[in-house]
């Protein structure tokens, strides 16, 4: 999916209002010159009058004169830009400033999506991610072994495994994930690794700790109903390419989070859009806690891991403190 229609056309309208500006600086430049140089102005009078006779001379089929007017459209270009560099003006100086000179702010070369579109888009992901520069620090780049013990990290081994695989099989699979574990042992910096690897493939991915969704999700129900805004967060969660509730179980228990929990499950199941939960939960604590109905949809659509290992976290502070 990656960015939605009105994420996609406000970029490009971005686009339409650059090119706009290029071409309004153009014409003030143009505007100058013509004032300052009056021969240039006369030049490119003669270059159009006689490029359009050149072109009458070309439908008529009298090459001998096409020829001879498409050589005087040189000598007078050449001229034209003499009397630039005379007075002073950079040969390039009537030609657009795109601030991309490759798409000539187009985003397309060729049909193709440019560098400067690409990066656009990679923003505008990582901004509604709700992650944006913790990505930079948990990945899978830095995802450090010798941080477990080793008969921890044979236990992590396919868990990371499978992660890694999540992320590379992505677009190839309607997988969901669930990461069960107690507090410290990785299950937020491997749904960080993924969402780095999904956001750089172009992915949408968008982030919330389970208690930011619920609270964002009140606020549409008491603040925004029926606005645009709220209609908008709503669809966000129900359709990007990947949904991410971190520490599911540490919200206020509720009738309504209940429902709301339900139905952001059930739909992107519906839709087939993939969900990464973590929790410090198993599934019986789940049981307890939740409907079953919401349970029974995680066990029957999830691929669920378990972090059977110690406290990291913790490790790393005792560890730090003692330096």
């Amino acid at each position: 999916m990656g960015l939605s229609k009105s994420q996609y056309d406000a970029i490009m309208r971005e686009y339409d209002r650059k090119r706009m500006n290029a071409a309004n600086r153009l014409d003030k430049r143009f505007a100058q010159v013509y004032e300052s140089i009056p021969e240039y102005y006369d030049v490119e009078e003669q270059i159009r009058e006689t490029a359009y006779q050149c072109g009458l001379k070309g439908i008529s089929g009298d090459t001998d004169a096409f020829n001879k007017m498409h050589e005087e459209i040189e000598r007078l270009a050449k001229v034209r830009d003499e009397l630039l560099i005379k007075n002073g003006y950079d040969i390039d100086y009537l030609k657009p400033d795109y601030e991309c000179k490759d798409c000539s702010d187009t985003g397309y070369i060729d049909g193709r999506k440019c560098h400067c579109l690409k990066q656009k888009i990679l923003k505008q992901l990582y901004s509604k991610s709700n992650v944006g520069d913790v990505l930079e620090r948990e990945n899978f780049n830095t995802l450090n072994i010798d941080e477990y013990s080793d008969m921890e990290y044979e236990k992590m081994k396919p868990v990371i495994e499978k992660c890694k695989a999540f992320a590379k099989e992505f677009d190839n699979s309607d997988e969901n994930l669930m990461l069960m574990g107690n507090p410290g042992v990785g299950k937020t910096f491997l749904s960080n690794c993924i969402a780095k690897e999904l956001l750089d493939s172009g992915h949408s991915v968008i982030y919330f700790t389970s208690v930011q969704l619920f609270d964002t999700l009140s606020k549409y129900a008491f603040t925004y109903e029926n606005s645009y805004e709220g209609e908008g967060i709503l669809e966000d969660i129900y359709s990007c390419d990947l949904l991410i509730i971190d520490d599911l179980g540490t919200e206020i228990a509720t009738k309504l989070v209940e429902s709301q929990l339900f139905n952001i499950i059930n739909e992107r199941i519906i839709r087939n859009k993939a969900t990464m939960i973590s929790s410090n939960l198993c599934l019986s604590d789940m049981n307890d806690r939740y409907s079953e109905r919401i349970v029974s949809r995680v066990a029957g659509n999830y691929s669920i891991l378990k972090l059977d290992i110690s406290d990291i976290r913790f490790r790393k502070k005792i560890s730090s403190q003692g330096k």
